[in-house]
Order: C-alpha cells, then sequence, then structure tokens
C-alpha cells in the first residue's frame, strides 16, 4: 500500500513541495502564489518499485504529479496481455485526462522504480484549472503530445519491421533517459524483454533474439536488465 509522508515535519514537507512543483513542466512557469495554491491542495505519496497506482475500474478521482522515479502507462486485455503507452519520468503529470472526464480509469500505472508523487483531488484540481487557465492550455499540449506518439507507434507497428522498432524504441530511450559516458549511452530506466515488446508490440522471445542479433553487430551491450548502446549509428540505420 502507499505511504503517505508523515515523518517529516510542517516546514520540511512544504519545502519539499515546492522544489518538487518547480520540476513539473505544466507549472513551471506559474506565479509563486499559485504555486503556493497548488502546494496546499496536494499531498506527497510514496510508492515501491513494482507497485500499482492505478488500476482499470478505479474511480478517476485523482491527478498525480511525478516528482521522482519512473512510471508505466498500460492497457490490458482480457487475456492479460498488455500494451503499453507510454514511459513517464520525472516532471510529468499522469490521470489528468481521466480525472477531468469523469470516466472510470482505463489504463494501468506501474512504479518501475520507486516513485514519489504529489496527489490532487479531481475536484481541488479542476477549481485550480479555473484559476488558472493556463495550466489547462499546457495541459493540452502534454495530451496532444502524448496522442501523437501513440499514433507514431501504430504507425511503425503497420509500416516497420521488428528491427527497425526496436531500434527506433531504444534511441527514443536514449535521448529521454540515457547518460553517456565516453561515447556509451547507459539507459538509465531498467526494463525487462517484456518490457520492450510490449512497447514495440512484438513478443519476449523477438525482442530477446534482436538484442542479441544487436550485440553481436556490437551496436550495444547488456547488462543484468541494463542496455549500454555503443554505435547509435548503427541502430539509427536499421530497417
Amino acid at each position: 500500500m502507499p505511504q503517505t509522508l508523515r515523518k517529516q515535519s510542517i516546514d520540511q514537507l512544504q519545502h519539499s513541495k515546492h522544489w518538487y512543483l518547480q520540476q513539473i513542466k505544466v507549472f513551471a512557469e506559474l506565479p509563486e502564489e499559485d504555486k503556493k495554491q497548488l502546494r496546499e491542495i496536494s499531498h506527497m505519496t510514496s510508492y515501491r518499485k513494482h507497485e500499482l497506482i492505478c488500476l482499470p475500474g478505479q474511480p478517476s478521482n485523482t491527478v498525480y504529479l511525478l516528482k521522482q522515479g519512473r512510471v508505466k502507462i498500460s492497457q490490458v486485455n482480457e487475456k492479460g496481455q498488455e500494451a503499453i503507452l507510454s514511459l513517464l519520468e520525472q516532471g510529468e503529470i499522469f490521470g489528468e485526462v481521466e480525472a477531468l472526464s469523469g470516466m472510470p480509469r482505463k489504463t494501468l500505472v506501474q512504479a518501475l522504480e520507486p516513485v514519489v508523487v504529489c496527489e490532487i483531488t479531481r475536484e481541488n484540481f479542476e477549481r485550480f484549472l479555473e484559476r488558472c487557465p493556463t495550466v489547462g492550455m499546457c495541459i493540452l499540449k502534454t495530451i496532444g503530445g502524448r496522442l501523437q506518439r501513440i499514433e507514431e507507434k501504430f504507425s511503425d507497428m503497420a509500416f516497420h519491421s521488428a528491427p527497425a522498432r526496436l531500434a527506433k524504441l531504444l534511441l527514443q530511450l536514449a535521448e529521454s533517459m540515457g547518460e553517456e559516458d565516453q561515447g556509451i549511452i547507459r539507459l538509465k530506466v531498467r526494463l525487462t524483454h517484456q518490457n520492450l515488446a510490449n512497447l514495440i508490440g512484438t513478443s519476449r522471445e523477438t525482442v530477446s533474439t534482436l538484442l542479441g542479433q544487436f550485440q553481436r553487430q556490437g551496436i550495444l551491450n547488456q547488462d543484468r536488465r541494463q542496455i549500454h548502446l555503443v554505435d547509435t549509428n548503427k541502430l539509427a540505420n536499421i530497417q
């Protein structure tokens, strides 16, 4: 179960919230008075690695601001097959679409590592948007960007091979979640072969085979589910 952060003093908690809210992209340009109100209507909660944050069918009563860690957002069919829609990291907002629509949750959100979020009730969030309409515009842009990425994903699945889809995904992860050291890019997020398969719409066996091929070609190295990209030029040329 989520562990509400009660051990901090009020001053420490407010200071921590303020620092975290500064990192949330849609609130970055807010005046201090509006950030103060945001601190007052939110509360910080932690989740353990692999813990479920949202489940399909749950009431959509909460908006989440991701302060620390990474989460995956996915849909699961009646057979238990998972399609990962997106990976989010510090500074992102999630749960806002379902909360604002008032419809039950359709997606599953799971912590990929220890996570800290600020949670805001739907009612408080709606009132906040009424006061700060510019935030609503930022959220619309965020939603539009996510929809565009999902459309690109389905287009890739229709028109590109599994090796090309995996190569593109690795390059995207390198850009958003990579750390370069002496020409080698280490992906900071640890994903299983099944996670990667769910992201590109193929099987775990196919991903394992392709990663092995990429490693033999000198494109990457693997170490305990962590991937190090050695040659991004070769990766970008995979068809």
